[in-house]
Formats: structure tokens, sequence, C-alpha cells
């Protein structure tokens, strides 16, 4: 597909946008509060001006092609930054904020994040804070195309083209429902989980893979139950008595003490996670604060957790 040096209609690729976001004309003739032949007829012009049809339709019914759903995608993220450039500049005049684009794991929203950027608030309570969470994975490739300021989670092979600064290096540790029998114990092992019923992360998980070949060497075969992608969401089974799990020191400090306990986990399963930086920016004093506010946080709180279970 060849688009000649005209740039893009703005009101065609609103259209566009309300459509695939909607799913219907009709509903997106009332998002931009403009007709339905309104609609229809900037889609068709945006067709005619990309040379590829977007919808099949099917009476009232639209359905995206497989160009328009690719499109899409390139359309959103022109949308994202002129709405990100336009809420910066609404900051500036009406707050003289500032504005800090962080993308984080969902296990450091818990505790960590809301206790770092509240304390940054009061050295910057003009700056609004936008938070994206994310697997580290896709984070870091927000931080790579200059979608956010800087990403926090583990590092991904073969990165070179960021900057990292690492984070005090912590260890996973094991959950399990106050119930359990093994809570009695101060430490669990890989033996101790045999045939118990446990929770895991998804197999594409560095701690699961680790922690299966500690299993391996040791004959034991837990159960497993429920496994999640998510760290954070762990958690809520082991407080619902569907198994233990073995985890980061984030998740450890979200569990209700009234119905899990925390226990050290042997051998040890190291837990580092990494700040990203965006390639090719000037680090200013306020990022470089919340970073610095950031890294304390997080070393006090696993700190409070290796305390705890010692």
């Amino acid at each position: 597909m060849t688009i000649g040096p005209k740039s893009l209609n703005a009101r065609q690729l609103e259209a566009f946008r309300a459509v695939m976001m909607s799913g219907s004309i009709t509903r997106a003739a009332r998002l931009l509060a403009i007709s339905q032949p309104a609609v229809t007829r900037l889609i068709r012009d945006l067709e005619i001006e990309l040379g590829m049809k977007l919808f099949s339709r099917d009476g009232a019914t639209v359905m995206p092609t497989p160009e328009a759903r690719e499109f899409y995608v390139e359309v959103q993220r022109h949308f994202i930054s002129t709405e990100r450039l336009r809420d910066i500049a609404v900051g500036i005049r009406e707050f003289g904020a500032g504005r800090l684009r962080l993308a984080a794991i969902p296990a450091l929203s818990g505790h960590c994040l809301p206790d770092a950027i509240t304390a940054y608030a009061a050295d910057f309570p003009n700056t609004i804070v936008s938070v994206h969470n994310g697997a580290s994975a896709d984070i870091i490739d927000l931080v790579a195309t200059s979608q956010a300021d800087l990403a926090i989670g583990a590092r991904m092979p073969g990165r070179g083209d960021l900057s990292y600064r690492d984070l005090p290096e912590a260890q996973a540790v094991c959950i399990l429902p106050k119930t359990h029998p093994l809570a009695r114990q101060a430490e669990i092992t890989p033996a101790d989980m045999d045939g118990q019923d446990y929770i895991s992360l998804g197999q594409s998980s560095l701690m699961r893979l680790e922690l299966e070949a500690l299993l391996r060497a040791a004959n034991s075969h837990p159960r497993l139950r429920v496994e999640s992608l998510f760290s954070g969401t762990l958690v809520h089974y082991v407080d619902r008595g569907l198994g233990l799990a073995i985890v980061d020191p984030l998740v450890a400090s979200m569990v209700d003490p009234g119905r899990t306990v925390v226990r050290r986990f042997v051998p040890r399963i190291r837990y580092s996670l990494s700040v990203v930086y965006a390639p090719n920016i000037v680090r200013s004093p306020m990022l470089e604060r919340f970073v610095d506010i950031f890294t304390e946080t997080y070393e006090r709180l696993t700190a409070d957790i290796a305390t705890h279970i010692a």
C-alpha cells in the first residue's frame, strides 16, 4: 500500500477509530456527535485515500478487515501521542504541571508504587504521574518507543539498546494458607512441596523455570491447581486456601495476614528488577528524583519482608 505525501484527514481517522472502538457506525456517530451518513462518508473517503477496504458490511453490522486491524494499531498510537501532548499542554497551562510517564509490572501496584508516588508527590505536587501496567517485555517496548519515560520490570535478554539501573536484589518466598500443615515450619523446601497443592506463575516466568528445576532435582511433585500470568494475582488464590505459592516479596507484602503466612524458601531463588530508561533522553531532576524515591521504597519493602520471615 502506498499513501501519497498528503497528510491523512484527521476527521476521517477519528471516524475510523470510533467505529473500531465501538463496533458500529451508529455508535461511532453518537460518540462523534455527527450523523450516521457522515461517518459512512468519512470511512468511504478514508478507504479511497488509503486504497484498501477497511470494513465489510452485512446490513447494520460492520466487520473490520485484517488490514483495518493492522492500521488501527498505528492509528491508536497516533491518537495516544496526540492526546498525551494535549494533556501535557493543559497541565502546564492550568497547573504549571509536568508529566511523568511510568510503565511497571503489576506486582508493583500493591504497595510499592503507590507508596513511592505518594512520597514523590510531596516534592512535586504539580506533576501528573501516568502509570501503565504490563508484563516486562511489553512495558520495555513502551520505553523503547518513547511512549514511557521509564519502566520498572525484569531485564529482557538482548535489549542492550536501553539503559538500566538495577534495584537491590531480593529473593522469592513461600506464601501459604495459615491453616496449612507446612505453616508451622520456619522455611519451605522443594521437598516439602511434594504432593502439596500449589499455585504457579505462567510457563514463561523465569521464577517458575527456576522453581521447576529445583523440584526436579528434589524429585518433588506438587499438584498444580492454578497458574496465572501475573504474580500479583497468586496471593488471592492462596488467601482462599487453594494451595501454596512461591512468589516475589512484592506479592508477599499483599497477603491477608489473617489468612496467609509468609515463609522463607530455600534454596534461594533470586528476584531482580531494574529501572529501564528510554533511549536518548535527558534525565531530568524530576525523573531522577522519582527513581531515587522508588528505589528507597522498594528496598525498604523487600527488607521488611525479609525481616518479617527471619
